[in-house]
């Protein structure tokens, strides 16, 4: 439905308060690409559906086709080489700016673009580049001269069929310079490859990546996808650029492990004061028991059902809170609704009985009602499926250790109020901690202490809770 006129010129009101720099100065805020196998029309070629999405500024673009390009071989030689044209299947609304003095409408909005396409064995790079990157993108200079360029990876000589790892968030983040929050990019993959997570600056075509400076407010999980906040000077109010890689291996019959393919989504986010401060989720409950960290991993069966009820709260009297996740779309057998009236959701996973052994993350996103900004925070849950074979291993309590390897600073989550003693490769003590009440740690060493390996454990049992990794 279109917005009437008046309520776009408020949410353009919105988004330029304040003297920020080409904030969403261009149409294009942000794309990604992802794949999956469909049934073949030719005998032994395999054919991929792709989904090619572009984040828009609301009513700025009317394409109804993206141009994508499909390359075997190096981008300077390639050995084979064919464009498509990508139709527009459907435009849906990005997330809604809410409160008392403004109307409920989107703040940008998503094209989806998809087709079929045959990929004879080789290694394919999809890629799609659009004209008019966003100007005044704070950590990439002089962006505006730049495309903006999106790829995805895949091996259909190793593996002919392989679904990609699919994003869980469609939200662009808007942050708060006195509370940085954390966001995720976390995605599901269905066949249950391993994943790794990577920071990279953007590209303006398949040769060429951009000189940028990578966003300087968070740092990003390298196994979850979570994108955490890092401790930073004041920093100038605007748009910045954040790019990220989802690379996906498989264990093929050689028992040697093997690229298949990757994603990568890239984005533009929003930094900008206002009265306002963000929600935080502050705890969670598995199956109906105690309330813990929602850092905490999530044990579970395939083929078993868990609900988690995760509360949130925010620091602003009388702000209304909603709940969002792309996972239920993207999950099989996962859904989320917010319970009654209150500040919490519940989350429930029908565990599919074949999930392989892993962990899974799944983001859930908390945004408020305040204005002029809506602010959030997305958490990412993790899920571990054990390996039956390793289960009498000793298993650490803690997942989100960050950064890995660290170096001046390190922190990770476990139970609240936990004392918490470091033990070098050794086994001498090296320091003793208590966690906060939402049972994160941080610990930042004598910069005497050298590097190497060192063990956090529970002061009381003996427990292990994390291993720290402190880099030269």
């Amino acid at each position: 439905m279109r917005i009437p006129t008046p309520f776009r010129w408020l949410l353009a009101l919105v988004l330029v308060l304040g003297n920020l720099p080409g904030a969403w100065a261009s149409h294009l805020l942000g794309g990604d690409i992802t794949y999956a196998p469909v049934a073949s029309t030719t005998a032994g070629v395999p054919r991929y559906h792709l989904v090619v999405r572009r984040f828009l500024n609301i009513h700025s673009d009317g394409s109804l086709t993206t141009t994508l390009t499909a390359t075997q071989g190096s981008c300077a030689a390639p050995t084979a080489s064919f464009t498509v044209q990508v139709p527009r299947t459907q435009v849906l609304n990005g997330i809604n700016l809410a409160c008392n003095s403004l109307p409920n409408v989107p703040a940008y909005e998503i094209a989806v673009h998809e087709i079929d396409i045959d990929l004879p064995a080789g290694e394919w790079l999809l890629g799609v580049t659009e004209t008019g990157r966003s100007n005044g993108t704070l950590n990439l200079p002089t962006s505006g001269i730049y495309n903006f360029y999106v790829s995805a990876y895949l091996n259909t000589s190793v593996t002919p069929q392989n679904t990609s790892p699919k994003f869980e968030s469609l939200l662009l983040p808007f942050i708060s310079p006195s509370a940085l929050t954390p966001y995720s990019f976390s995605t599901f993959d269905i066949d249950g490859d391993s994943l790794r997570y990577e920071l990279l600056p953007p590209a303006a075509s398949c040769s060429q990546t951009i000189a940028a400076t990578l966003t300087p407010h968070f740092g990003l999980h390298p196994g979850t996808g979570a994108l955490l906040p890092t401790a930073t000077t004041a920093s100038t109010q605007g748009q910045y650029n954040v790019t990220v890689r989802v690379h996906e291996y498989r264990k093929l019959a050689s028992n040697r492990w093997a690229l298949i393919g990757y994603v990568t989504r890239d984005i533009v986010y929003l930094l900008a004061t206002a009265a306002n401060q963000p929600p935080t989720f502050t705890s969670m409950q598995v199956n109906g028991g105690a309330a813990q960290s929602p850092s905490l991993p999530i044990s579970i069966v395939p083929g078993q059902p868990v609900t988690l009820t995760l509360q949130a709260t925010d620091p602003d009297a009388g702000q209304t809170l909603r709940f969002a996740s792309l996972a239920p779309s993207v999950v099989p057998g996962l859904s989320l609704a917010q319970v009654g009236t209150t500040n919490s959701v519940q989350l429930t996973w029908q565990v599919p009985a074949t999930l392989p052994p892993g962990r899974y993350a799944i983001a859930v996103a908390v945004l408020d009602n305040g204005c002029l900004y809506n602010y959030n925070e997305e958490r990412t849950l993790v899920f571990v499926v054990p390996n039956t074979a390793l289960a009498t291993r000793a298993r650490a309590a803690a997942i989100d250790v960050f950064p890995v390897p660290f170096r001046e600073q390190v922190q990770f989550t476990t139970a609240p109020n936990q004392a918490v003693v470091l033990i070098d490769a050794l086994g001498r003590e090296v320091a003793r901690l208590t966690s906060a009440a939402n049972g994160l740690v941080r610990w930042q060493p004598a910069a005497t202490l050298p590097a190497g390996l060192y063990l956090a454990r529970s002061a009381a049992s003996g427990q292990p809770l994390a291993r720290l990794l402190r880099a030269e």
